[in-house]
């Protein structure tokens, strides 16, 4: 299962058997779905199988608010992610709670996992080039982290400490 159909079961766990057992464009379990879910179930059979066609228009009928956000940023995260099809994103949206963590964020993360950063520390270990780059810059030059770059560091100074 792709990562962002996994995402989709986050969210909607009772999705999980139609992804398992492949029943996701059959009509009959189609028709027994709300809007909301049958057009993220169809989302994600696009994920799982990209040759067959999703009709976006399924987006505009369906869906609004934060679940329409919802399936454009696991759209995005899976031309970028699962397809590389998408290699140098020049495009994206930071809300709170997204997935990209600012420098201060960055560093909250590491103390809240046991690895002791500030902010300050965090910044000269940047410079020296020795925390990865950020994976995105705002116009001001404001530096993001995808969360997975975050932990994937976490756990590199994780075991780096416990070596020492």
């Amino acid at each position: 299962m792709k990562n962002t159909t996994k995402k989709i079961v986050n969210v909607f766990p009772d999705l999980r058997m139609h992804f398992e057992k492949h029943s996701y464009n059959d009509e009959a379990v189609l028709s027994t779905l709300e809007p909301v879910k049958r057009t993220f179930l169809q989302l994600g059979s696009f994920f799982e199988q990209p040759e067959e066609e999703f009709n976006l228009a399924l987006l505009y009928k369906h869906l609004d608010d934060e679940w329409l956000e919802l399936a454009l940023e696991l759209i995005t995260r899976y031309f970028q992610k699962e397809t590389y099809l998408i290699q140098k994103p020049f495009y994206s949206y930071i809300k709170d709670g997204s997935e990209y963590l600012n420098l201060t964020e960055f560093a909250r993360y590491l103390s809240d996992q046991g690895v002791r950063y500030d902010r300050q520390k965090l910044n000269l270990y940047y410079e020296r080039g020795k925390v990865p780059k950020a994976d995105l810059f705002l116009g001001s030059g404001t530096k993001y982290w995808h969360l997975s770059t975050v932990q994937a560091f976490c756990e590199q100074e994780k075991n780096r400490l416990k070596s020492m």
